[in-house]
């Protein structure tokens, strides 16, 4: 490795000054090359071994080295940015796994290769505040998805990295920011339209996470199209479930949901669901087939699909409206990319248009007469 000086910013700690250094010259090797040791670091830049320990974890996070299974040195990863990457874009995500976020990475990734652009991960929860300033110094733009559990720390930390920035799904409160997400209340009239073609006048509501901005859209169209068709009170058919997102979603809107049932007689207030999230759509399922309701001879059950595909899987497949996850990522880092080059973006939030696709959860009825 050639030498490096761990000058510059003195108001910077010397782990970081010494990242970024590292971090300029591992850009330049071969994957696989072999790192200096720890001890060799510290007689190099003459710093303690903290100091070339909490570095390198800053070069692992970015994922510029790792430790291959049974080695004890460091070499570079072969995830470095390529060399013909014109820009270099981070996406932050929420820790916790989800089939959506780990959907929509997957959906960039390929997309980011296409458009030449590198892209890393980091989940936000888990890394250091540090870790997370150096990290995005060493890229050209963000793209951030919030948690209702996070928003705090991460605009705080959107607004001190001033990187461009685009935020998925919910609405963004750092100045200049921009959004790409579904239409939301489409989403919700969509639904309804649908399931009113099949028959059903009584469409329930069923929520199983916190309204943010897109929940409140999905419900807002919902409700708008229930007006539309006469109904007085669209506010008495919400079943609200809803728990804070996370791991433990799924069995939190579903427990919920059992004792509501057990509360209304195991009655459902109409002869369909619009779930707005795929979450309560899978608890919904099980709830309902325990307390002996038929999907979709008692209840015609649709949902929001997502970004993943887990409701073609579930018993029976869910009726869903999506949204094109290609287009996503597309629009997405079209976004970034016309920023990071100095142009104006057309619009600074787009929304992409949902669509249905039906499955064996929703069935035709014939209405009964008033």
């Amino acid at each position: 490795m050639s030498e490096v000086s761990v000058m510059g910013d003195e108001a910077k700690p010397k782990h970081e000054r010494l990242g970024e250094d590292l971090s300029q010259e591992v850009r330049r090797l071969e994957p696989g090359t072999l790192m200096p040791t720890v001890t060799d670091l510290m007689d190099r830049f003459q710093v303690s071994q903290g100091t070339v320990m909490h570095a390198l974890r800053h070069l692992r996070a970015k994922g510029l080295v790792a430790r291959p299974p049974g080695r004890k040195r460091l070499v570079v990863a072969g995830s470095r940015r390529r060399a013909d990457a014109i820009l270099s874009v981070l996406l932050l995500r929420p820790q916790w796994s989800s089939p959506d976020y780990d959907a929509v990475g997957y959906a960039l990734s390929e997309e980011a290769t296409r458009q030449r652009l590198h892209l890393d991960v980091l989940q936000y929860g888990s890394a250091w505040r540090e870790d997370m300033r150096s990290l995005a110094r060493a890229h050209d733009a963000l793209i951030a998805i919030p948690s209702s559990a996070d928003s705090g720390p991460l605009n705080a930390f959107l607004e001190e990295a001033r990187l461009p920035v685009v935020m998925l799904w919910e609405k963004p409160e750092t100045p200049g920011a921009l959004r790409v997400a579904d239409d939301d209340h489409a989403v919700g009239r969509l639904a309804v339209e649908h399931l009113r073609e099949l028959g059903h006048r009584k469409i329930v509501a069923f929520l199983s996470e916190p309204p943010l901005v897109g929940m409140r859209r999905r419900l807002e169209g919902w409700a708008d199209a229930l007006r539309q068709a006469g109904e007085r009170h669209p506010e008495r058919l919400i079943v609200d479930c809803s728990v804070e997102p996370g791991k433990d979603a799924i069995l939190g809107s579903y427990e919920k949901l059992r004792r509501w049932l057990f509360r209304n007689r195991n009655r459902i207030p109409g002869t369909a669901v619009f779930c707005l999230c795929w979450t309560g759509a899978l608890g919904m399922l099980r709830a309902l087939r325990e307390v002996g309701l038929d999907v979709p001879g008692d209840v015609s059950v649709l949902t929001h699909g997502g970004e993943n595909r887990l409701c073609e899987f579930s018993n029976p497949a869910l009726t869903t409206v999506q949204t094109d996850l290609s287009e996503f990522a597309r629009e997405s880092l079209g976004l970034v990319k016309t920023v990071c080059l100095g142009e104006t973006p057309a619009h600074t939030e787009v929304l992409l248009k949902p669509f249905l696709i039906e499955r064996e959860s929703t069935r035709r009825i014939t209405p009964k007469k008033p």
